[in-house]
């Protein structure tokens, strides 16, 4: 997977939808922010996370809700390209007090 250049500030998360053995794979990630990548950085990525499913729809629902939960705007139902990066709001859930 290509990722577009991010601009200074610019987050994203970025996925990957993939079949093995009759499952769906779904991986998640989140790179390191170019305004936050430093040299002492050990990974790319914040942070990164595998999920199977039976069916894409379930992947894509998955993946729907995920990105909407971290700071997405205006995400398809379904019919998500088999890998991609999608915008998000930094620190989308940063002040959200629970009690």
């Amino acid at each position: 997977m290509t990722l577009a250049p991010a601009l200074t500030g610019d987050h994203v998360i970025c996925y990957r939808l993939s079949t093995d053995s009759g499952q769906i794979k779904l991986r998640l990630w989140e790179p390191v922010s170019v305004s936050d990548c430093q040299a002492t950085t050990p990974l790319p990525y914040l942070y990164a996370a595998n999920f199977n499913f039976k069916t894409l729809a379930e992947a894509e629902r998955f993946l729907r809700e995920h990105l909407l939960a971290n700071g997405a705007f205006d995400v398809p139902e379904s019919d998500f390209p088999a890998e991609g990066q999608i915008a998000i709001l930094p620190f989308p859930t940063w002040g959200l007090d629970p009690s």
